[in-house]
């Protein structure tokens, strides 16, 4: 595949036409239709639906369109980093993570020591970002991800660990088994989507939570006060399973595998910030050792 004729075709869709196109770029018209003709007889597929009043994509041309402008923004972010490599980064950069994720307050000091005259505008939330209209340049994300008007980094994976304290087991013992769940009282996050149930080794087990909360702290503290059963983030549960002050229920029956993964608009070129970040971000949480062990 002509990478030229690639790149042009994209420029063509990004400008809504071959005119709009010519125009932004001082490519002729004549060189821009003459590539994007020799892309389609290449892949033998049309890609641009043309009538007298528009240029549009084909259903073929837009999935094409979605991961071309990726891999051509990747391409490009290469040569500014490389422009860049020896420039001390400075400027702007606006992030947003979820709440409850102490973890990652340290490695964004650590991040700051590391390039002080990078200034960050934090934004926690658990509503779903939209990166360009909120102006992110860089969102966390946990969970699966329905995306293709973004590109993602997955930081990392683990899974939750459902957990219980020994003062627990003396007011209430302890279920054996998980469809014996609904019997005791739990604490669970509060999705704000109905029923309530824990996907355990990948059956879903029905709660009738004593509490939900979409706050991990306030269920860690339940917890750890022997009144609850709850799931927590396994570095947020961590230090407790350490020291024995939290137990580990169900070890046999794992909750499903979550990313952890940054995000940032396809339709810009990751800007050397936004890539520094989230090359400190992979190489913090690897150093720190941080996931180990809790895939």
């Amino acid at each position: 595949m002509n990478l030229n004729s690639l790149n042009m075709f994209v420029l063509v869709v990004r400008h809504a036409g071959f005119s709009e196109a010519s125009r932004k770029t001082d490519i002729p018209v004549a060189t821009l239709s003459r590539n994007v003709n020799e892309l389609e007889a290449q892949l033998g597929i049309r890609l641009l639906e043309r009538t007298t009043r528009q240029i549009r994509p084909t259903r073929e041309g837009d999935v094409l369109y979605q991961f071309a402008e990726r891999g051509l923004d990747e391409i490009d972010a290469g040569r500014l980093a490389l422009i860049d490599a020896d420039e001390q980064l400075k400027g702007k950069l606006r992030l947003s993570i979820p709440g409850d994720l102490e973890f990652w307050w340290a490695l964004l000091r650590a991040f700051q020591l590391s390039y002080p005259n990078i200034v960050l505008e934090i934004f926690t939330t658990e509503r779903r970002i939209d990166l360009v209209a909120d102006g992110i340049d860089v969102v966390m994300r946990i969970g699966d991800l329905k995306t293709q008007t973004a590109v993602a980094r997955e930081i990392a994976a683990y899974r939750h660990v459902l957990v219980y304290a020994p003062a627990f087991v003396e007011k209430h013992g302890l279920p054996q088994h998980p469809e014996q769940l609904t019997s005791f009282p739990c604490g669970a996050w509060n999705n704000r989507q109905g029923g309530v149930s824990w996907n355990l080794a990948d059956k879903d087990y029905a709660l009738t939570p004593q509490i939900q909360v979409n706050d991990f702290a306030h269920l860690l503290m339940l917890a750890l006060a022997g009144d609850i059963i709850t799931e927590l983030p396994p570095l947020f549960a961590k230090p407790y399973l350490d020291s024995g002050e939290l137990l580990p229920l169900f070890p046999d029956y794992p909750f499903p595998r979550q990313s952890l993964n940054l995000l940032y608009p396809s339709r810009k070129y990751l800007s050397p910030l936004s890539r520094a970040y989230i090359d400190f971000a992979l190489e913090y949480c690897k150093r720190e050792g941080l996931f180990r062990n809790v895939k």
